[in-house]
C-alpha cells in the first residue's frame, strides 16, 4: 500500500491537534500503519523553536524565523515524513510549510522566497486541511483550552478585546495579524487542498468530513 500524506492547518484555534489524532485513530481503526507527527519537530531545531516563542521577551527577526522553522523542517521530512511514506505509512502532520507560507509571509517575506527555500525536497500532500475559523473565535478557544474560561468578548475603552470571565487581555494588534494569516489561507487552493470551516463543528465532524474527502482519494483507504 503506497504511502499517504496529509497535513492540517489553520490558524490558532482551529483544532488541528484534536482533528489530528481523531483522525489518526480513524485510519488506525481502518487498518493504516499511521504516523502522528507535527511541526516544530522534536529535534534540536524544534526545541530551539519552542524555546523561542515561550520567550515573548526575546525579538526574532522574520528571516530568522524563516531560517529555524525551514531547518527544522528538513530534519523533520528527511527523517520521519519520508521513510514513513516510503514505507506506505499515513502519515497526519500538524503544520508544516503552509504555516511558514502564511506566518512568514504576513510578517513580510515574499511568498516565491519561501517556496523557492523549499524546492526539491519538500513532499507534496495528497491532501491539504485548512480549517478555518474567525480569529475572535480561535483566540478564544485558545485561552478556553489553556485557562477554562468563557468565549465572550468586549471592547474595553483602552482599544483593546478582552474576553468575560475575567481573562487578560489580547490587542487588537494580534487579532488583525491572525486575521491577515485567515486570508492568507483562504487564498491556498489546489484539487488537494480542503477548506472546512469549523467553528459549528465538532472535532469528530471534522474528522468525519475529511475521511468522506479521502474516500474520493485512489490511495487513500
Amino acid at each position: 500500500m503506497p504511502g499517504l500524506y496529509i497535513i492540517l492547518e489553520g490558524i490558532d484555534g482551529t483544532g488541528k491537534s484534536t482533528v489530528a489524532r481523531l483522525l489518526a485513530e480513524s485510519l488506525r481503526a481502518q487498518g493504516r500503519d499511521v504516523v502522528l507527527t507535527g511541526e516544530p519537530s522534536d529535534s534540536p531545531c524544534g526545541r530551539l523553536i519552542r524555546e523561542r516563542l515561550a520567550d515573548r521577551k526575546m525579538k526574532t527577526t522574520a528571516q530568522e524565523w524563516l531560517g529555524l522553522f525551514i531547518a527544522d523542517r528538513r530534519l523533520h521530512v528527511d527523517n520521519v515524513v519520508k521513510p514513513a511514506l516510503a514505507a506506505g505509512k499515513a502519515v497526519i502532520q500538524d503544520r508544516s510549510l503552509y504555516s511558514t507560507l502564511v506566518y512568514q509571509g504576513q510578517m513580510g517575506i515574499p511568498e516565491k522566497e519561501i517556496l523557492a527555500r523549499h524546492e526539491g525536497w519538500h513532499p507534496t500532500p495528497d491532501l491539504l486541511v485548512i480549517l478555518d475559523i474567525a480569529p475572535r473565535f480561535g483566540l478564544a478557544r485558545t485561552v478556553k483550552r489553556t485557562k477554562g474560561i468563557g468565549q465572550r468578548w468586549t471592547r474595553q475603552k483602552s482599544q483593546v478585546y478582552m474576553f468575560k470571565d475575567g481573562d487578560g487581555p489580547q490587542t487588537t494588534e494580534k487579532l488583525r495579524f491572525q486575521q491577515g494569516l485567515r486570508k492568507r489561507y483562504a487564498k491556498i487552493k489546489g484539487e488537494n487542498v480542503l477548506h472546512l470551516d469549523v467553528k459549528e463543528m465538532r472535532p469528530e465532524q471534522v474528522r468525519d468530513a475529511i475521511i468522506v474527502a479521502l474516500k474520493g482519494h485512489p490511495i487513500a483507504l
